[in-house]
Protein backbone atom coordinates (compact mmCIF):
# COMPACT_ATOMS: atom_id res chain seq x y z
CA UNK A 1 0.00 0.00 0.00
CA UNK A 2 1.04 3.17 -0.67
CA UNK A 3 0.45 6.37 1.68
CA UNK A 4 -2.10 7.40 -1.14
CA UNK A 5 -4.07 4.85 -1.03
CA UNK A 6 -3.37 2.93 3.17
CA UNK A 7 -6.65 1.51 4.79
CA UNK A 8 -8.03 3.99 7.03
CA UNK A 9 -6.77 3.31 10.68
CA UNK A 10 -3.89 1.81 9.01
CA UNK A 11 -0.53 3.57 8.49
CA UNK A 12 1.32 4.12 5.62
CA UNK A 13 4.69 2.66 5.03
CA UNK A 14 6.54 5.01 6.01
CA UNK A 15 4.43 6.23 8.87
CA UNK A 16 6.73 6.34 12.64
CA UNK A 17 4.81 5.57 15.85
CA UNK A 18 5.63 8.31 18.36
CA UNK A 19 7.42 6.33 21.00
CA UNK A 20 9.83 4.98 17.98
CA UNK A 21 9.77 8.97 16.96
CA UNK A 22 10.66 9.97 20.47
CA UNK A 23 13.27 7.11 21.01
CA UNK A 24 15.11 8.49 17.88
CA UNK A 25 15.00 11.95 19.66
CA UNK A 26 16.16 10.29 22.50
CA UNK A 27 19.69 8.94 20.84
CA UNK A 28 19.94 12.69 19.46
CA UNK A 29 19.72 14.24 22.50
CA UNK A 30 19.52 18.12 22.31
CA UNK A 31 20.83 17.84 18.54
CA UNK A 32 17.76 16.37 17.48
CA UNK A 33 15.13 18.33 19.70
CA UNK A 34 16.59 21.76 18.37
CA UNK A 35 16.28 20.44 14.78
CA UNK A 36 12.22 19.98 15.66
CA UNK A 37 11.39 22.23 17.90
CA UNK A 38 13.93 24.82 17.32
CA UNK A 39 14.87 25.28 21.48
CA UNK A 40 14.87 22.76 24.61
CA UNK A 41 11.91 23.94 26.63
CA UNK A 42 9.63 21.05 28.38
CA UNK A 43 6.26 23.07 27.37
CA UNK A 44 7.29 23.06 23.54
CA UNK A 45 7.93 19.55 23.64
CA UNK A 46 4.61 18.90 25.18
CA UNK A 47 2.85 20.89 22.27
CA UNK A 48 5.12 18.92 19.80
CA UNK A 49 3.78 15.64 20.94
CA UNK A 50 0.15 17.00 20.84
CA UNK A 51 1.06 18.18 17.48
CA UNK A 52 2.28 14.71 16.27
CA UNK A 53 -0.82 13.16 17.94
CA UNK A 54 -3.04 15.33 16.21
CA UNK A 55 -1.58 14.35 13.05
CA UNK A 56 -2.33 10.92 13.93
CA UNK A 57 -5.78 11.34 14.58
CA UNK A 58 -6.10 13.38 10.95
CA UNK A 59 -4.49 10.54 9.36
CA UNK A 60 -6.61 7.96 10.95
CA UNK A 61 -3.78 6.36 12.99
CA UNK A 62 -4.88 5.30 16.40
CA UNK A 63 -1.23 4.24 18.44
CA UNK A 64 -1.92 1.82 20.63
CA UNK A 65 1.39 1.80 22.27
CA UNK A 66 1.64 5.44 22.92
CA UNK A 67 -2.02 4.56 24.80
CA UNK A 68 -0.30 1.86 26.97
CA UNK A 69 2.59 4.47 27.74
CA UNK A 70 0.75 6.87 29.10
CA UNK A 71 -1.43 4.34 31.32
CA UNK A 72 1.86 2.74 32.35
CA UNK A 73 3.54 6.23 33.61
CA UNK A 74 0.45 7.33 35.51
CA UNK A 75 -0.50 3.67 37.03
CA UNK A 76 2.54 2.10 37.26
CA UNK A 77 5.13 4.81 37.69
CA UNK A 78 3.06 7.49 39.37
CA UNK A 79 4.80 10.12 36.68
CA UNK A 80 1.75 11.72 35.14
CA UNK A 81 0.06 14.05 37.65
CA UNK A 82 -2.59 16.57 36.36
CA UNK A 83 -0.73 19.07 36.21
CA UNK A 84 1.59 17.60 33.39
CA UNK A 85 4.65 15.29 33.08
CA UNK A 86 6.09 18.79 31.79
CA UNK A 87 5.51 20.76 34.95
CA UNK A 88 6.44 17.95 37.66
CA UNK A 89 10.06 16.99 35.66
CA UNK A 90 10.73 20.77 35.30
CA UNK A 91 9.89 20.77 39.24
CA UNK A 92 11.85 17.83 39.58
CA UNK A 93 14.98 18.92 37.49
CA UNK A 94 14.91 22.39 39.51
CA UNK A 95 13.58 24.35 36.24
CA UNK A 96 16.44 22.63 33.82
CA UNK A 97 14.26 21.97 30.40
CA UNK A 98 16.92 19.44 28.92
CA UNK A 99 17.14 17.70 32.45
CA UNK A 100 13.00 17.94 32.44
CA UNK A 101 12.97 16.54 28.94
CA UNK A 102 15.79 13.47 29.64
CA UNK A 103 13.45 12.23 32.47
CA UNK A 104 10.83 11.81 29.97
CA UNK A 105 12.56 10.20 27.48
CA UNK A 106 13.87 7.83 29.77
CA UNK A 107 10.38 7.04 31.04
CA UNK A 108 9.80 6.48 27.10
CA UNK A 109 12.93 4.13 26.33
CA UNK A 110 12.45 1.89 29.97
CA UNK A 111 8.17 1.62 28.81
CA UNK A 112 9.99 0.83 25.06
CA UNK A 113 12.28 -1.91 26.56
CA UNK A 114 10.06 -3.60 28.86
CA UNK A 115 7.54 -4.00 26.26
CA UNK A 116 10.63 -5.55 24.45
CA UNK A 117 11.24 -7.86 27.09
CA UNK A 118 7.50 -8.54 26.98
CA UNK A 119 7.32 -9.70 23.45
CA UNK A 120 10.23 -12.00 24.10
CA UNK A 121 8.37 -14.01 26.60
CA UNK A 122 10.57 -12.79 29.42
Amino acid sequence: MTEQNAAPGQPSPGHVYLLDYLMRLRQEKTKGLLLDMGEVNASLMVAFIDGYRACQRANGIKDEERIRFYGWLRDVKNELPTEGWDVKYLRDCEGDHERAIQKFLDFVAEFVALREREKQGG
